[in-house]
């Protein structure tokens, strides 16, 4: 048995994933190796009026599955749903019996850059249009960014640590090294980590294109995202979530557990130079990886 954290090795015992070019970790890889691209048109919503117009959109999405009733997804915002599919996804994949193992020891750690946006948006319109008293009384909850893990600790009884990360686009990463770390102090035996996002409503599009950000090649949906090309423009907003069940490693090989990896390290760093542009030289993120 570990004695200290260094001694300590966390494994990945569990998968799970929504994304737009696969709900399903199968269909996901299958698409992936064939070079199917999930960007397209924007179909949530008429973005005519936007720069951008296009994006990667999750679909065919039915959130049942991973959910106790159909009155409790109602009652969530669809990153959480996101979340909470993934989560599910995870859980079954890594073979894990709850029920035979300390509920003390289990957490969750998903994050989200900027939670629900969609749920925000449509009750302000409520508000603007019919008055504050005909708000959601679920509003603050569907919004909120550590949702996703509250239900995930709720619905499998996970008493272990549980919060959610929130750094932008580095969100489900920080959840991933966060939770490496609690395992490592032994102060879980296994953690569901990851990240969720669902921003592809006309406020989470028409902020990020007034900031500049997004590509506009519109008429070319397949070939926008080009991030190391010269003619690049930009980036392609997506949404969905992915979710990790990370586990203490002598737990894993105690419950015969199909080990996918071992995740020997993490950095976390800052480089203080611009809200979005990274320091040229690339300092933080040497020093981040030199860390890990």
């Amino acid at each position: 048995m570990a004695s200290n954290w260094t001694d300590r090795r966390v494994v990945i015992t569990g998968l799970g994933l929504v994304t737009p070019i696969g709900n399903e970790v199968e269909t996901f890889w299958n698409n992936l190796i064939t070079g199917q691209c999930g960007i397209d048109k924007i179909t949530a919503f008429d973005a005519a009026p936007f720069d951008t117009q296009i994006a990667g959109e999750v679909k065919d999405f039915d959130p049942l599955p991973a959910f106790p009733s159909p009155k409790e997804v109602r009652r969530t915002d669809r990153y959480s749903q996101f979340g909470v599919y993934a989560a599910w996804q995870a859980l079954k994949d890594s073979g894990i019996d709850l029920t035979k193992t300390n509920p003390d020891e289990v957490g969750a750690y998903i994050g989200s850059g900027i939670g629900g946006l969609q749920t925000t948006s449509e009750q302000l319109k409520v508000m603007l249009e019919r008055g504050p008293g005909r708000l959601s009384p679920f509003m603050i909850p569907m919004l909120i960014s550590n949702m996703a893990s509250g239900i995930i600790s709720m619905y499998y009884n996970l008493r272990g640590p549980n919060f959610a990360t929130c750094s932008a686009c580095a969100t489900a990463s920080h959840a991933l090294g966060e939770a490496w770390r609690t395992i490592k102090m032994g102060d879980a035996k296994a953690m569901l980590a990851g990240g969720a996002e669902a921003t592809i409503v006309p406020v989470g599009i028409g902020g990020f294109c007034a900031m500049r950000a997004m590509s506009t090649r519109n008429d070319d949906p397949k070939r926008s995202s080009r991030p190391f090309d010269k003619d690049r423009d930009g980036f392609v907003m997506g949404e969905g979530a992915g979710v990790l069940v990370l586990e203490d490693m002598e737990h894993a090989l105690a419950r015969g557990a199909r080990i996918y990896a071992e995740l020997v390290g993490y950095g976390n760093t800052a480089d203080a130079h611009h809200l979005t542009a990274p320091a040229p030289g690339g300092e933080g993120a040497a020093r981040c990886m030199r860390m890990a």
